[in-house]
């Protein structure tokens, strides 16, 4: 299998799951969180078992570490929902910041990470659905837009990049009022969507200390 067929499967999987995440990411948002937390583990395996230059012992390791993951971030939910969410503000601000200036002062995006952070965790519903929903039609908008251009996944990158730099907005013309506007439609149908499927799969209960 080529690097190229390997791309399109890579840029195929990107469409499907941000279509899944645009539709359906409230309800799925823990299965979320479980498979973001298994990759972030098995990274840091992966690391560590190239180190140890054997590599059934770095494939344990990976795998070991990636469940290891899985476990912390689904049983440190609300931390992960304040990080998520904050990043997703401090991307957000600098996107819409880089449409007006050149550079953006990095206390800026900082002061919305934090400010996003709190609020995801106090509107969680109303946060995850509207998230999920816009970050799952813009990976599908890029997915396809990679395809198309025959860039593969450093397209993409390249793309997504370039988006929250503020570039494709100050230079990309048409084709880039297209992808928002397929972008803005595909964002809205997936946060009413989620708004009308009611709960989470699996809703977690916050724990205070002293509780029985």
């Amino acid at each position: 299998m080529d690097a190229q067929m390997i791309g399109v499967m890579w840029l195929t999987g990107a469409l499907l799951f941000g279509l899944l995440n645009c539709f359906f990411g409230y309800r799925l948002f823990i299965v979320t969180v479980a498979i973001v937390g298994f990759l972030l583990g098995a990274s840091l395996g992966y690391a560590i078992g190239i180190w140890t230059g054997n590599w059934v012992i770095g494939f344990i390791v990976t795998v070991v570490f990636g469940f290891i993951g899985g476990w912390a971030c689904t049983t440190a939910y609300y931390a992960f929902i304040f990080v998520v969410g904050g990043i997703g503000f401090a991307l957000a601000t600098s996107f819409v910041a880089g449409l007006f200036m050149a550079d953006v002062h990095m206390l800026i995006p900082i002061a919305a990470g934090l400010i996003g952070g709190f609020l995801s965790f106090w509107l969680q519903r109303v946060i995850i659905s509207v998230a999920t929903a816009a970050q799952g039609a813009l990976a599908s908008v890029l997915a396809v837009a990679a395809i198309a251009s025959g860039g593969g996944a450093p397209a993409y990158r390249e793309m997504f990049n370039h988006l929250f730099a503020g570039e494709l907005a100050r230079d990309g013309g048409l084709w880039f009022y297209v992808g928002l506007t397929v972008w803005l439609v595909l964002a809205i149908a997936g946060a009413v969507t989620q708004f009308t499927r009611g709960k989470e799969m699996y809703r977690r209960q916050p724990r205070f200390v002293g509780a029985p």
